[in-house]
């Protein structure tokens, strides 16, 4: 179908709507934003680690982080890595991948300025290994990694924001004493001003074990995969129990001992973590008690675990027991523990 608009309505069209633009220009509202040429003028400092913040002088930056780029050798900042614009500031943190030495420009809108001097980027800290993962008031943690510098002053490790004496440095190695009133928590490495997470640390407590005690037997009788296999220190090798309900397995401390409890790690069985949903610590005194949900439960694992090491905070750490146990009251091949470890102190 054709529409076909005489001549003469067709000018009046045209003019109403000519009439309407011109209209919209006089309105005081309606503006085409011309944004001033930006300028810059300095940045500090000229040397930093990945995280590290550098703040950029100049004027015209504006307030809109979305219109700013910021450029490290050529290499766009994520945006995330921008903190604030002013208008004659903006402060951005260094990025992981920034290259050794190269120039720093900023981009506002449409305009792009490169900065005066080179920034020279120094490679960022990394961690690879802490060991141990727990210790003691005064024991010494060594963490291992890369591009952690020689200057000890340059580094500090906070035991849940408690600080611990640095021992020695090297550029691979840190050596630090687990600290006076340190708490259980993240343990931060700061290298300069560079913050790492170097994971989970448990303060003041050690790996426990005493008599192993637990539900007899396994499924057909496999010597292998009896409750010894969930302490034999191999996540390879799992306890594959009789199919019972009211599994355990955990340690006795002796008549003479017992033990406080701040954490457990455990390890489920390949394909077969699910069969550790529901499991529950106790601990107990009483030994009638052993083996039930009679104890004093101290932690339940409330969600299918990873299969990897997983782990449980205990929050009552100052009663002790003699008898501390895994137990679950599901049927079905003795919940498939491939190791389970207890974490606290002998008393």
């Amino acid at each position: 179908m054709k529409i076909q608009i005489k001549k003469g309505i067709g000018f009046v069209l045209l003019a109403g709507l000519l009439n309407l633009l011109n209209g919209c220009e006089s309105d005081a509202n309606f503006k085409i934003q011309e944004y001033p040429e930006l300028s810059v003028s300095d940045f500090s400092p000229a040397t930093a680690r990945p995280t590290q913040e550098i703040t950029i002088n100049g004027s015209n930056f504006g307030t809109l982080k979305n219109a700013v780029t910021v450029y490290f050798n050529g290499i766009a900042v994520p945006a995330a890595n921008i903190k604030s614009v002013e208008d004659n500031k903006i402060v951005v943190t260094v990025p992981d991948n920034a290259q050794s030495t190269g120039k720093v420009s900023v981009k506002v809108w449409k305009f792009t300025k490169e900065l005066p001097g080179s920034f020279t980027f120094i490679p960022g800290g990394v961690i690879t290994n802490v060991t141990p993962l727990m210790g003691l008031e005064d024991d010494i943690i060594t963490i291992t990694g890369k591009n952690f510098g020689t200057v000890k002053s340059d580094i500090k490790a906070a035991f849940g924001g408690v600080y611990g004496e640095v021992i020695s440095v090297t550029d691979t190695e840190i050596q630090v004493k687990v600290p006076k009133g340190g708490i259980t928590g993240t343990l931060n490495v700061y290298v300069g001003l560079q913050k790492l997470d170097a994971g989970f640390f448990l303060v003041d407590a050690v790996k426990i074990s005493g008599t192993i005690i637990g539900t007899p037997g396994s499924w057909n009788n496999n010597e292998a995969t009896t409750i010894a296999a969930a302490f034999d220190g191999n996540t390879a090798t799992f306890v594959d129990g009789t199919g019972a309900s009211n599994y355990y397995l955990g340690y006795d401390f002796e008549a003479s001992a017992a033990a406080t409890l701040k954490a457990v790690r455990y390890y489920p069985r390949a394909t077969y973590a699910a069969r550790m949903l529901n499991g529950k610590i106790y601990g107990t005194n009483d030994p009638s008690k052993v083996g039930t949900n009679g104890g004093t439960l101290l932690a339940a694992i409330s969600t299918t675990p990873i299969y990897g090491w997983n782990q449980l905070i205990i929050s009552d750490t100052s009663t002790s027991y003699r008898y501390i146990y895994y137990y679950n009251e599901t049927a079905g091949n003795g919940n498939n523990v491939a190791e389970i470890e207890f974490y606290g102190k002998k008393i």
